[in-house]
């Protein structure tokens, strides 16, 4: 029975787990969170209902800190997982919209880029741990993946992929198009380009138009692109989806689908961000042997890579340097500076751990100023 290695028990590994346990698969699930008990009682949740539909999942709770590296490195080494799935941040976008609205609306402008080391930390370690493994499995990051991939890939710590983000807004594409034309949606097939800007510009407050992407549509077979507004697609097929957190469901969906992919060695052509540590999101080619970037002749890997270094610009990222490195903008800087008073214009991915926990200290006495119980 193959492992999967799951860690972290928020809400897209909670969905992933309800899903997974009503699935076909016959996966052996190791299921980590820093609380244990946490772990334990969403895993017992999902087996729970699994019974409904005449499933019995294995699953198996415990305890990972992602902060003890030696620790997790021996946990996988025991256990040789086939994939790891990182689900763990250490400061979840959401929170910022507890605030009072202006105050979110000044902070969301900075671009949730702006909390990288909030969601580089966790996932970072995690890929440490599998390379001092010598274990060599699937590694699906599914924390900011168009953002913090690209950074473990300078580290030689790339995932193999990262879910959401491109494929929140490719299955919403197929979905708006189909509503519109009145096309069966299996006969829609896109190639779509583009950064986790994309996903934020229609539904968080303060991020700006303009983010460079390259969409390719086909109804049976046929490119007719030419036929729409492609602006309009891309921000309408966003605005499906309800405001709030409900498409994590979505997410869960994306990580299952990669998952199967690799591991069942399917050949799925789809799209997802951070393939082995690019930039942004692409149409990718997911089987046994990891990821592959599937482009249409229309447009090159270098121009792919370089739309969505423009549109992480538009995220709060400058850019992330040979050594991985990474600059903030300067509105971004100015932004976080100002009024969350935290004040770094650039980080080592050394230092993401230290500038993580006081992102989140600086957040707390905000909130403890402004959010009323």
């Amino acid at each position: 029975m193959e492992k999967i290695l799951l860690v972290g028990i928020g809400d897209v590994g909670s969905h992933i787990l309800e899903f997974a346990a009503r699935d076909d698969n016959d996966y052996e699930w190791i299921i980590g969170d820093v609380n244990k008990e946490k772990a334990k009682y969403v895993s017992n949740n999902a087996q729970i209902g699994a019974i409904h539909h005449g499933k019995h999942p294995n699953f198996r709770p415990m305890k990972i800190d992602l902060f003890d590296i030696v620790k997790t490195t021996d946990l996988i080494k025991k256990e040789q997982p086939i994939a790891v799935i990182n689900c763990s941040v250490l400061h979840t976008w959401h929170l910022i919209r507890q605030l009072p609205n202006d105050l979110y609306t000044k902070i969301s402008s900075a671009g949730l880029g702006a909390w990288l080391p909030c969601q580089l930390t966790l996932a970072m370690n995690l890929a440490q741990a599998i390379k001092d493994s010598g274990i060599h499995p699937f590694y699906i990051n599914t924390s900011l993946s168009c953002l913090t991939n690209p950074v473990m890939g300078k580290l030689g710590l790339a995932p193999t992929i990262g879910i959401g983000n491109v494929d929140l807004i490719a299955p919403a594409v197929l979905t708006y198009i189909s509503q519109k034309t009145k096309l069966d949606r299996s006969s829609i097939e896109i190639y779509l380009v583009c950064h986790h800007q994309h996903w934020v510009y229609p539904r968080e407050a303060g991020y700006k138009p303009g983010a460079p992407y390259f969409l390719k549509i086909l109804a049976d077979g046929k490119d007719v692109t030419n036929q729409f507004d492609t602006d309009e697609v891309m921000y309408n097929s966003v605005k499906l989806y309800a405001p709030g957190i409900a498409f994590t469901t979505v997410s869960a969906s994306s990580t299952l689908k990669n998952l199967n992919a690799l591991v069942k060695d399917q050949d799925l052509k789809t799209h997802s961000p951070g393939p082995n540590g690019l930039p942004g999101g692409y149409p990718v080619l997911l089987n046994g042997n990891g990821a592959e970037v599937n482009l249409p002749d229309e447009i090159t890997l270098d121009d792919a890579i370089k739309m969505n270094e423009e549109s992480g610009k538009l995220d709060s990222i400058q850019e992330i340097q040979d050594d991985g490195t990474v600059v903030f903008t300067d509105y971004a800087h100015k932004i976080m500076k100002e009024i969350l008073g935290f004040n770094c214009k650039s980080f080592k991915p050394s230092e993401s751990k230290d500038l993580a926990l006081k992102q989140i200290a600086c957040y707390k006495k905000l909130a403890e100023q402004h959010i009323k119980n």
